[in-house]
């Protein structure tokens, strides 16, 4: 709101600036009040907002500035009053700012009550199991979360949300990671998630917007087209991306939040939270999407090394496409000696012809047939230890186990029977390239979508249980026990 008048909206806002100047600062704060009173709605000239702006630069701490100049930025000028800034880079309006501000809903505040919980997923590793989170209240310090990335981020509400949606179908394979810092106790009436004692619940990641990054890209170029394209590739290669706590609220319009599940103490859970805000206070190193991106982060706070899943995927799937080319090129050698073969019929051009073929099928079709076998064995290991644990019910135990059963048979035969009718059928060889790379991910997509149609409009519905056989579970595991 306007920080003009009445007096008592001035106070407040004084009142709340001052709190979070002293919480983002450790110099001393005895002239705090009176500063931050000076600079939040009481001026309305523009000589008194000038020296207010005066007095907000000679604060020291960078964040202390922030908050100062977004305190001035609600005050009433010669022109009347103006909108106040929001709380991302260069004042740039966040999700929380329209949230705080009363101007829409962040998408928890849906009753969710009657959905049902649906059952563990598989992470991107074969090995990792991640819950999604029902009820926001049960986040505790210490979680390690995941939402389906998004490159486009606070670009709109519904585009976050087709986002999201498209995550929780298993249609984006990519996730972007984050560690809790505080326990949230509620949701309030505009969908921000609190503690108890009503400050907004705080998260640490490697995050940034598109509309903070444009505004920071702006800036640094300083309004010179010139300038503008050096800027954006600095920017992309080495900073768009900062390390730094955020409120949890930002993703309000993504309404599917997933916790990776894991075995955690009270003590481990306050070592985590004392690592992340011990790795936030002091300088890091620059975001690299290869190198140093945001799961990276959470597994060197989380688990000590520096590590992310989602790179090794990336290189292995790179690789299997690597090898698809070579397989490729094999055939197609062999199809241009097979018409000299026509008119050949010695024994060294038949097993040519032969050997070709061979050679085609071992660059593609063997190592999707490795890959679906591999990830099979990697993911029942793993879902029978975190049953030993009571993380997951014996339901969802034999869900998962039947579920990644069909798609390693399924999405592999699928992925297979296509390489091996390409030959006969395409003669182009760009689209026996898009055939061969992409036919693994068209048939993992298109099993997703069956499974979760199925599960979500048949076995939920109808029964309210993913496995059907065997004597409901009688006590599922509780969502704070294995975390």
């Amino acid at each position: 709101k306007p920080c003009g008048s009445p007096l008592g909206q001035c106070d407040s806002l004084s009142a709340v600036a001052t709190s979070q100047l002293r919480m983002t600062s450790q110099e001393p704060q005895t002239d705090l009040p009176a500063l931050v009173k000076s600079m939040s709605g009481c001026a309305t000239g523009r000589h008194e907002v000038a020296a207010s702006k005066a007095a907000a630069s000679s604060v020291a701490s960078p964040a202390r500035a922030r908050l100062s100049e977004k305190a001035i930025s609600g005050c009433e000028g010669d022109d009347g009053p103006r909108e106040r800034m929001g709380s991302g880079w260069g004042g740039t309006r966040t999700p929380t700012d329209d949230f705080v501000d009363l101007r829409r809903k962040s998408s928890w505040c849906r009753d969710g009550s009657s959905a049902k919980a649906l059952p563990p997923r598989v992470y991107i590793d074969s090995k990792t199991l991640i819950r999604e989170v029902q009820d926001l209240s049960k986040l505790k310090r210490g979680d390690h979360c995941v939402i389906a990335l998004n490159l486009l981020r606070a670009t709109t509400p519904l585009g976050d949300w087709a986002i999201s949606w498209l995550g929780s179908c298993e249609l984006i394979y990519l996730y972007h990671h984050f560690i809790v810092l505080d326990d949230v106790d509620h949701i309030d009436d505009a969908g921000v998630p609190r503690t108890a004692d009503g400050q907004m619940a705080m998260i640490v990641e490697w995050g940034n917007t598109i509309p903070e990054a444009a505004a920071e890209v702006l800036s640094t170029s300083a309004g010179r087209l010139c300038r503008l394209p050096m800027t954006v590739l600095k920017f992309f290669f080495f900073g768009k991306a900062k390390f730094s706590k955020h409120p949890l609220a930002d993703y309000g319009d993504t309404p599917h939040i997933y916790l990776v599940l894991a075995k955690q103490t009270p003590e481990e859970r306050e070592r985590i939270v004392a690592e992340a805000l011990r790795m936030e206070s002091q300088e890091q190193r620059r975001y690299h999407i290869i190198f140093n991106n945001c799961e990276h982060a959470c597994h060197k706070i989380r688990y000590g090394h520096h590590h992310s899943a989602q790179i090794s995927f990336l290189c292995w799937t790179a690789f299997r496409l690597l090898l698809g080319l070579v397989g490729l090129m094999v055939l197609k050698m062999n199809q241009d000696w097979a018409e000299f073969a026509d008119t050949c019929y010695s024994t060294l051009c038949l097993n040519h012809r032969v050997w070709g073929t061979a050679a085609y099928h071992i660059f593609t079709s063997v190592p999707v047939a490795l890959q679906a076998m591999i990830s099979y064995i990697l993911l029942m290991r793993s879902v029978l230890c975190q049953r030993q644990q009571s993380l997951i019910s014996r339901h969802e135990c034999c869900h998962l186990l039947g579920k990644e059963l069909g798609r390693a048979i399924v999405v592999g035969s699928w992925t297979v029977l296509a390489i091996c009718l390409t030959p006969n059928m395409v003669s182009n060889f760009l689209l026996r390239l898009v055939i061969c790379s992409f036919a693994y991910i068209v048939s993992d997509m298109v099993y997703n979508c069956f499974a979760h149609a199925f599960m979500r409009l048949v076995l939920l519905p109808a029964y309210g249980r993913v496995w059907l056989l065997g004597p409901a579970d009688p006590c599922s595991p509780k969502k704070d026990k294995g975390r």
